[in-house]
């Protein structure tokens, strides 16, 4: 060792260096003392910042740099050091290697100007920091250095809290097992926004529930405590030049401490979407602005005033409610946690009366807000994008806001138990900017939800409290009278209580509580609904389980459910038309269902099909041509006929079938007349159609022959006043039938009774046909008939005399007892006697046959259609003459009348007057 005073300059400067470079920096004050015009403070600052290594502790320099700012060293100037390492040198070496040296400056490069203006203690402790970061990333030995200054030294004390103590945490603290470390500079480099970002999105992927809060409370507490630092403030007002700064034309505030909290916010509010769980813990946890862990550095809160405070704990509740409206997920568990962050705000904005979150299983409240505030909003208010805007009154914390998110989510919440999953801010959307039409819509949703799942009537119950609870979000209702819209604005207040009713009702039924709905809408006084309402819905309901059904059997599916329905509300309407109409309408449908009938393309037949039919009579044409012998049923045609005309259904035939009458102008009874009439009609086709002439005959006889000529007839038909273009149609039809597979073995006596038959048909036809323009064509056909009937006869005339004849022939007789010669010649004789008698009446039948004049003939057709245009009238003078006749018609001699005799008569006598150039006759008088 050598006396301190032998060195030189130059030579006290490279033993500086060397100290520290070998550790022994508590020689440094003694020097400093001895040679203080080589030392100033900031030179020996600078040797130790580039020559001490970054690993050394700081508990070993630390003292020396207190002594160093002290200005009074514990070491005597006088004290021996070991000089041996720069004593050999001369002092032009010693001079050279000084001029060589490069100490470190002070200032880091970029570094902020509140450290640049500082003294030269806090330029050292900040730019040693950043060294043993870059060159040791052991930063708990920066805390052991700035410890002992950051009280003296307000920018230590800033530094530490917004740039060290986040990074000590991160780093060591919150999350020690990642693989990569945050440096001080990289935080540093970061503007609030960005800072905000990464600090908040650490510890994703395993984030526990705490983790949120710890980032909120001890990473961007103390983060944004140095936000007015001169570099914070030049990277963040940079950072707002490069993005877009308005919402909604609402300035964000200047780059402050105000404006990273935005930032947190927004935050927030952008991970509500994805992580609602952890964003809702964190609501739930952390109080806001205010709750910042800034490790026990800070005693005193360093707010710059209570408005400001207030300021900040609005802005980050109204980020609670945005973060309610922004999420879509409409689960319980979503709800309640919602409901938590709701709960949260009110209580921070000391607004608990405000909120009517209680139990699930409280009462309903009746909700109060200034309506008109909130009507005032748009639908952009709900967007994510302008939840956070300043004068967004949705979510600007107030006692409306907090109000009317109370109801919407105490709406949602009953809506989910509803089974109804809807999002929160559809919710809000329906009931601030939604027409009638719409909410109606969202309402037929709802019950359509409801329905599906099986309640008690205690349950059904509380559904209706709950649905007529959303109209207006008020607690009591007034049964009696009927209002429009509602005086309150609650999720369905466009719509009226009478159609909320008459949904819960149609609820009711499709549930099948009937009962209840009984109870509720017919039996209740005051009822809820006027009988009017109530019937319209209950024939709604059943129609709607009707169109559904896919069976046509009234004990199955939705027939049954309509019969219920039916049955139900049928005791308490008596004089109900339309519930009558509907049970004839379900007992055709039902008997229609034991019919198989298919539609066109092979469509199986639903009861759909004969309310949505233009005319569903028709269906019984089909049911004719789809089942075999359906046609012998026609009392069970008749009454679906029947019944399909009292339910009020439309009977108008096809565009080419004939309609006499168009069903507006017939009575109800006309139209049952008629649609009888027609089925008979179809039912006598279908029978023509399966060669059963017998059956056709039988119906036409007992079902289309007027009264006046035969006693036995449907009461239906006994109604001159309805215009009948049908009846003589069939009977004209089954006049003419011909049987497509003819027998040879009929015999000829059934030849002449089945001719005989259609002729009496085609007689009866021209007493039914309504109008002139068909007399010629039933006339032919008659005549054809009369003529295979004159066939017929002199065939059976001949087989007559064939067979007289040979029995007459006695020769063949065994044993001989023939008559005697004279007796054979007198047989003879009057056997040729009998047959010039008839040739002489055959000559004189058919001799000067002529027609007679226009005259004869226009005053015979006159005549034939009075009798047809009044066949009553007609048929009972006819049967005046025959009864003043007393030549015997039958050739037994008898008093009665054969109908084929008579209706021959009428047309031979009658009408052969004024029509025998048709008939071939000559007339009488000549």
């Amino acid at each position: 060792m050598a006396p301190l005073e032998r060195l030189s300059d130059a030579h006290a400067i490279l033993l500086a260096t060397r100290l520290c470079a070998s550790g022994e920096v508590t020689d440094l004050p003694a020097l400093h003392a001895r040679y203080p015009h080589c030392f100033p403070l900031e030179r020996l600052l600078r040797i130790i910042l580039t020559f001490l290594p970054e690993s050394a502790e700081p508990s070993i320099y630390v003292p020396v740099l207190q002594e160093l700012l002290s200005g009074s060293s514990l070491v005597p100037s006088d004290r021996d050091i070991d000089t041996s390492a720069v004593r050999d040198l001369s002092e032009a070496a010693a001079r050279k290697r000084v001029r060589k040296l490069r100490l470190q400056p002070l200032r880091r490069d970029g570094e902020e100007e509140e450290v640049e203006a500082s003294d030269a203690l806090t330029q050292f402790l900040i730019h040693r920091a950043h060294l043993i970061d870059v060159e040791t990333s052991l930063q708990p030995l920066i805390l052991e250095l700035v410890l002992p200054f950051y009280q003296q030294f307000p920018v230590i004390r800033t530094w530490l809290i917004s740039s060290l103590l986040p990074a000590l945490r991160l780093n060591y603290e919150y999350y020690p097992n990642r693989d990569e470390t945050i440096s001080l500079n990289t935080l540093e480099l970061m503007g609030d926004q960005a800072a905000v970002n990464v600090l908040l999105s650490i510890g994703d992927s395993e984030r526990s529930n705490m983790d949120l809060v710890n980032n909120l409370r001890g990473l961007i507490g103390p983060w944004l405590y140095g936000s007015n630092r001169s570099k914070r403030r030049r990277l963040n007002e940079t950072a707002r030049q490069n993005s877009i700064s308005y919402i909604q034309g609402t300035p964000k505030p200047d780059p402050t401490e105000m404006a990273g909290w935005e930032y947190v916010n927004e935050w927030l509010l952008s991970r509500s979407l994805v992580d609602h769980q952890s964003v809702v813990n964190a609501f739930n946890n952390w109080n806001g602005p205010e709750d910042t862990d800034l490790g026990g550095y800070e005693e005193t809160d360093k707010k710059a005033s209570s408005d400001q405070a207030k300021e900040l704990l609005s802005r980050y509740c109204q980020s609670g409610l945005a973060v309610v409206y922004a999420h879509a997920d409409s689960s319980k568990a979503a709800i309640e946690r919602s409901c938590q962050v709701l709960d949260r705000v009110a209580m921070l904005l000391t607004l608990d009366d405000c909120s009517y979150l209680d139990s699930p299983e409280s009462p309903l409240p009746s909700v109060d807000y200034d309506a008109n505030l909130i009507s005032s909003t748009t639908r952009v208010s709900l967007l994510q994008n302008s939840l956070l805007a300043r004068d967004n009154p949705l979510t600007q914390p107030s006692p409306s806001s907090v109000s009317f998110l109370s109801a919407v989510l105490l709406s949602l919440r009953i809506l989910t138990n509803l089974g109804h999953l809807v999002p929160c801010r559809l919710v809000a959307n329906m009931c601030l900017h939604s027409t009638e039409e719409m909410q109606m819509v969202e309402l037929n949703n709802l019950v359509a939800s409801i329905v599906k799942q099986p309640r008690s009537k205690e349950q059904w119950q509380e559904v209706r409290e709950q649905l007529l609870w959303l109209r207006d979000w008020q607690a009591e209702h007034s049964d009696n009278g009927w209002d429009e819209i509602s005086t309150h604005h609650g999720l369905f207040w466009r719509i009226s209580k009478d159609a909320i009713e008459t949904e819960i009702l149609k609820a009711l039924l499709v549930a099948r509580e009937y009962q209840l709905a009984v109870d509720i809408y017919s039996q209740s006084e005051p009822s809820p609904l006027s009988r009017k309402q109530v019937e319209d819905a209950v024939v709604e309901a059943i129609f709607a389980a009707y169109d559904n059904a896919s069976n046509g059997n009234r004990t199955r599916g939705g027939m049954k459910r309509a019969c219920d329905i039916l049955q139900a509300f049928q005791p308490h309407f008596p004089d109900s038309v339309s519930l009558k109409q509907t049970n004839s309408l379900i007992a055709a449908t039902h008997a229609l269902s034991f019919y198989a009938l298919t539609l066109q393309h092979g469509v199986p037949f639903q009861p759909v099909s004969i309310r949505v039919h233009h005319d569903p009579l028709s269906l019984v044409e089909k049911v004719l041509d789809q089942n075999a012998k359906s046609y012998t049923k026609l009392d069970d045609l008749l009454s679906i006929g029947r019944n399909l005309v009292l339910a009020g259904l439309s009977t108008k035939p096809a565009p080419n079938e004939p309609s006499p009458q168009t069903p507006e102008s017939l009575t109800e009874q006309d139209a049952l007349v008629t649609a009888e009439r027609r089925i008979t009609s179809l039912a006598i086709s279908s029978a023509l159609n399966s060669n059963d002439f017998g059956t056709a005959y039988s119906y036409i006889l007992t079902r289309l022959t007027p009264p006046s000529l035969l006693s036995t007839s449907s009461p239906l038909l006994n109604t001159p006043s309805v215009p009948d273009d049908i009846s003589w149609r069939a009977v004209y039809n089954a006049g003419r039938y011909r049987s497509t597979t003819p027998n040879p073995s009929t015999s000829l006596q059934s030849q002449i009774s089945h001719l005989s038959q259609r002729m009496e048909l085609l007689s009866l036809a021209l007493v039914l046909v309504p109008s002139p323009d068909p007399l010629p064509e039933i006339l032919g056909a008659w005549r054809r008939c009369d003529e295979e009937m004159t066939s017929l006869r002199a065939r059976e005339l001949s087989e007559e005399d064939a067979w007289d004849t040979k029995g007459d022939t006695l020769s063949s007789v065994p044993g001989g007892f023939g008559p005697s010669d004279s007796e054979r010649d007198a047989f003879d004789t009057e056997q040729q006697r009998v047959a010039r008698r008839a040739r002489a009446r055959a000559a004189n039948s058919h001799s000067h046959e002529a027609p007679m004049g226009l005259f004869e003939v226009a005053r015979g057709a006159a005549m034939a259609l009075h009798k047809n245009a009044f066949p009553l009238r007609a048929a009972a003078a006819g049967q005046g003459d025959s009864g003043g006749d007393e030549r015997p018609l039958s050739p037994e001699g008898e008093g009665r009348v054969r109908k084929r005799d008579m209706v021959s008569n009428m047309v031979t006598g009658g009408l052969a007057s004024g029509l025998g150039w048709v008939l071939g006759a000559e007339p009488v008088n000549r």
